[in-house]
């Protein structure tokens, strides 16, 4: 029973993804987004998270005079350098998760604190999280900005659908705010990428069906431009609800760099990622021959550009693995594991030297 549930649940996820996607784009972020206009920013997300986390710090980085870096979470658990105090802290957690709290009990040795999230005070009372209500409380009191996005609660199956890619929508608009663009023209622009995203026909049936059991033996993703800086939440998508070893997220040039001739002495699949971009597509039309020396690729194309062009990726795969999960048997609801990962998943408190 609780198998089909499972895979009927992650179906209506799927299926709500462009509505929330809308949700996310449409209320305003709060002012200002940055304490004090901050130029260094470290941004920090774990597990699905982390992909938002590194597509903000990619568009930070594309505005003049702003820097922007990725720590990831252990870099919490310890020290942080005396630098950090200048530098405004960007952490996304859909749940607020006990180990996002590690990288939260350090906001005070920041300049100030963005909270990216789809955790609300009123949500987290009727849940019965007291302590994560109390957070919320403490942050707001404390002058932090927190965004949110869908979908609260997003938990009765493992793989998280709608949260990390609403993170990313809400990611790009904390950057567009930053570069001051939150203009009439910046929205209609995201919402034009975002209408042609589902506005085309994904691929035929054949080819999703190939891929779902090219995703149970083993597949390595290959991006023929920047996506491949803030790919994670791919892998992590296939992770958590196939129970497989994540792809690789690659650089396309990197094939001819040792997966080529270890796929020589062991074939395996890849699937390139590409989108209308003149340059990605003549860099896997010059690549073509060598990719299909072993075995013919996927190639998947955006019909959008990136920076965009990961939501077409985030569509596409939603389909596969929603067919790769009915291949593979797993119970998305009592999913292997757990309850048994609480030395891990419940460390919610900084190290602190025992005097």
């Amino acid at each position: 029973m609780s198998l089909q549930r499972g895979l009927d649940i992650l179906a209506q996820r799927i299926e709500q993804v462009p509505e929330c996607l809308r949700q996310t784009l449409a209320p305003s972020l709060p002012t200002p987004v940055f304490a004090g206009a901050a130029r260094e920013v470290i941004t920090t997300g774990i597990g699905s998270s982390e992909a938002a986390a590194k597509y903000l710090q990619a568009q930070l980085n594309r505005i003049p005079q702003q820097h922007a870096e990725f720590l990831p979470t252990c870099a919490f658990y310890g020290e942080l350098p005396a630098a950090s105090a200048r530098k405004h802290l960007v952490v996304f957690t859909q749940g607020l998760s006990p180990n996002a709290q590690i990288v939260l009990a350090r906001r005070s040795q920041f300049a100030g604190l963005t909270l990216v999230t789809s955790s609300t005070l009123e949500g987290q009372r009727q849940a019965g999280k007291t302590d994560r209500a109390q957070l919320l409380q403490d942050l707001e009191a404390e002058g932090a900005s927190i965004v949110t996005h869908p979908m609260e609660d997003e938990f009765e199956i493992l793989p998280r659908i709608i949260g990390p890619v609403c993170a990313l929508l809400a990611a790009w608009k904390v950057a567009a705010s930053v570069a001051e663009a939150q203009s009439t023209a910046a929205q209609a622009r995201i919402s034009d990428m975002l209408d042609a995203v589902w506005a085309v026909d994904l691929p035929d049936t054949e080819l999703l069906e190939r891929c779902a059991h090219e995703l149970l033996t083993g597949v390595d993703f290959y991006f023929s431009d920047c996506s491949s800086l803030y790919a994670q939440n791919l892998a992590a998508k296939v992770l958590e609800t196939v129970f497989c070893a994540p792809p690789r997220i690659r650089d396309l040039l990197d094939y001819s760099h040792g997966p080529f001739q270890a796929e020589r002495a062991q074939p395996g699949h890849r699937w390139i990622f590409t989108s209308e971009q003149p340059a990605a597509l003549d860099l896997v039309a010059r690549l073509r021959p060598l990719l299909e020396r072993v075995n013919p690729p996927v190639i998947i194309q955006s019909p959008v550009p990136e920076p965009y062009a990961i939501f077409y990726y985030e569509r596409f795969l939603n389909a596969v693995v929603l067919r790769a999960a009915k291949l593979a048997g797993y119970n998305l609801i009592d999913w292997p594991g757990k309850l048994e990962d609480g030395e891990g998943y419940a460390l919610q408190q900084p190290y602190a030297r025992e005097l």
